[in-house]
């Protein structure tokens, strides 16, 4: 309801600014903020780490909301890094814009911070001047966000509007998505030359002797660790009190929030994205026909059942139950959530599916569970968080010790044997037994000279205190020890010289007027066609690293004309183009479209390397490694 509303009562791209702000609103104030160096500088300007503390709590509960999952260690660590990406852009963004003396519309502004005090869960300019001052914000700093956000926005419009496209430009664009090839091509695979191929003695020891550098073990070492797991310290967090979780509860409300979701039932005639435009016309005709007879009275669910092509919703009367706009296409979301009343069919909606329509048949408003009905979850989390703080407050006291010199790590490890290993011998990118995949430890632990101690790092499974045991210097191993590997590597060079050799030949013979697919039987080859290549298909058998070079070569002959031959990761590629297929016809009936979609696209990319440009020329203070390790 509260998007819906946004969009049909405020300008274009203004109602961005309403949404994002309020849904970061519960983040953004109400916390001291202590003395400490900035996260980052972005040209002298600071970023300080409360600010991305803020933004990244936003970010975390957003993407847990729409995908109702927990994030892995792994995203939270692209998470921060992303978030932090996003403050320094928008931080260069305004510097850019106070430049360019873009100067807000009063009235606009106004209109904006009208409606953000009208949404939910505030409703009035009354309530929501009294959230800002029970959060501390002085009015003048949440209207300096504001202005300062719709600068920016009107930065970024200024700089996509002064992008254009030319016709030229588009039919260029037109043909590259457009043209179409025929192929046939031969394969020389090196592997199945290698029983082809003898070696001796000789020959294994001398390539050893001229590659000695592939051979070599990299440097290795092992650690003790103690590790220390918030799980540990479950029961030690104690019972909170009542009043304590509903203080935790109000700190994080967004987590509990429910975005609106709506139950629809929908019609649909499916379109095949090969269709031709005779099957779009009667696709189209045919949906519109159901239309009318809704228009005139007739049950939608009846005529589900009847005509609706997606089979398990029709014998539900077209029901597809509930869900929120981020749940399904944009152009179905966007039908759907501009509906306003229980019961209303929309017009004629046309996905990468079909042709659609779509009644609304339910609406689960936009809602913040109680506090009673998740009261275990809150307490669940409190206790989480709690032991997370026990065992980060235990790691930080043994390091303490560890320091002082009270115990060792042996000594802390005998009398804790559960917390601490020793793990075997490990380089830098391998899988640690027992932590899997750790990068900062593996990194820290390489960084440790003899006896030293690290200080806490943060693994997957809790925190961890590492000791440097024994190191071991990377060395070329005897050849002896690596002789069926050297082997295997000379058969592999020997079978690769056996294909170079025969594609010299068959070369030679094309020249000469010999046919590909006769070449192929004489000797033994694999030998394919393709009636119908673009530069976006997926060829069998090639990886997708690979496809790019053998598309551009294809692109590239003219009819008749055979490639030199190609190397590519698994082989050598011989390819003769048979024809080549491109309507200029087609391209002026499209023309506009392919012009609108290049446009977008072309506006994109160049707010991306200008972007690109300003950071380049940015000085920018990356103070990250001080505040979270990764």
């Amino acid at each position: 309801m509260l998007m819906q509303s946004l969009r049909k009562s405020i300008k274009p791209g203004m109602w961005i600014i309403a949404i994002a702000f309020t849904a970061s609103l519960f983040f953004m104030y109400g916390r001291s903020e202590k003395e400490q160096k900035p996260l980052a500088k972005v040209n002298g300007a600071a970023i300080s780490y409360q600010k991305f503390a803020q933004s990244y709590q936003n970010a975390y509960e957003n993407y847990r909301q729409i995908y109702n999952t927990e994030l892995s260690p792994q995203l939270e660590e692209y998470l921060r890094y992303y978030v932090l990406g996003q403050l320094v852009e928008n931080e260069l963004l305004w510097q850019e814009a106070k430049k360019a003396k873009i100067k807000v519309n009063e009235e606009e502004l106004n209109e904006i911070i009208k409606k953000i005090m009208g949404m939910e869960p505030f409703g009035s300019q009354e309530a929501f001047m009294r959230y800002l001052d029970y959060q501390h914000i002085s009015y003048s700093d949440f209207k300096e966000d504001i202005e300062r956000q719709m600068t920016i926005n009107e930065l970024i419009q200024r700089l996509r509007e002064s992008v254009e496209v030319t016709e030229e430009e588009a039919k260029d664009y037109w043909t590259m998505e457009n043209e179409k090839l025929g192929v046939s091509y031969l394969f020389l695979e090196p592997e199945k030359y290698k029983k082809e191929v003898k070696t001796t003695e000789e020959e294994i020891e001398k390539y050893y002797e001229g590659h000695k550098e592939e051979f070599r073990i990299p440097e290795k070492v092992k650690v003790d660790y103690i590790l220390m797991k918030p799980e540990e310290f479950a029961d030690k967090t104690g019972e909170p009190a009542e009043e304590v979780l509903e203080a935790y509860y109000e700190e994080y409300l967004a987590y509990f929030r429910i975005p609106e979701r709506r139950k629809a039932s929908h019609i649909l005639i499916e379109l095949a994205s090969s269709a031709s435009e005779e099957d779009e016309k009667k696709a189209k005709e045919k949906i519109e026909e159901i239309e009318k007879k809704i228009k005139e009275g007739a049950d939608f669910a009846l005529l589900a059942k009847k005509y609706s092509e997606d089979t398990f919703s029709a014998e539900k009367g077209g029901d597809l139950g509930f869900f929120a706009y981020s749940q399904v296409v944009a152009s179905f979301a966007e039908a759907l959530f501009s509906l306003k009343e229980q019961g209303e069919v929309s017009e004629t909606v046309k996905t990468p599916f079909g042709y659609h329509l779509i009644k609304l048949t339910e609406i689960d408003e936009e809602h913040i569970n109680p506090f009673g009905e998740v009261k275990e979850q809150v307490r669940q989390m409190w206790i989480e968080e709690e032991s997370e703080n026990l065992a980060k407050k235990e790691i930080d006291d043994i390091g303490k010790e560890l320091e002082e010199k009270k115990i060792t790590v042996s000594e802390y490890i005998e009398s804790h044997p559960q917390r601490g290993k020793t793990t075997p011998f490990f380089a830098q990118g391998e899988e640690i037994e027992g932590l899997g995949w750790a990068s900062q430890f593996s990194e820290t632990a390489f960084s440790l000279t003899q006896g030293e101690i690290s200080s806490p790092v943060e693994v997957s499974g809790g925190y961890c205190l590492i000791n440097l045991k024994e190191k071991e210097p990377s060395y070329i191993p005897p050849s002896k020890e690596v002789k069926e590997e050297t082997k295997e590597k000379l058969i592999e060079e020997k079978a690769i010289k056996i294909v170079e050799e025969k594609t010299l030949q068959i070369e030679k013979e094309v020249k000469e007027g010999e046919n590909l697919s006769l070449l192929a039987k004489e000797l033994d080859l694999e030998y394919k066609s393709i009636e119908s290549l673009t530069r976006a298909d997926q060829i069998e058998g090639i990886s997708s690293q690979d496809r790019e070079k053998f598309v551009q070569t294809a692109f590239s002959l003219k009819k008749e004309e055979i490639s030199k031959p190609l190397k590519l990761t698994n082989g050598y590629y011989i390819i003769k183009l048979t024809q080549r297929e491109l309507l200029l016809e087609d391209f002026l009936k499209e023309k506009e479209k392919f012009k609108e979609t290049l446009l977008s696209q072309k506006r994109t990319k160049t707010l991306n390397l200008w972007l690109q440009k300003l950071k380049e020329k940015a000085k920018i203070v990356d103070n990250s490694s001080l505040f979270f390790s990764s």
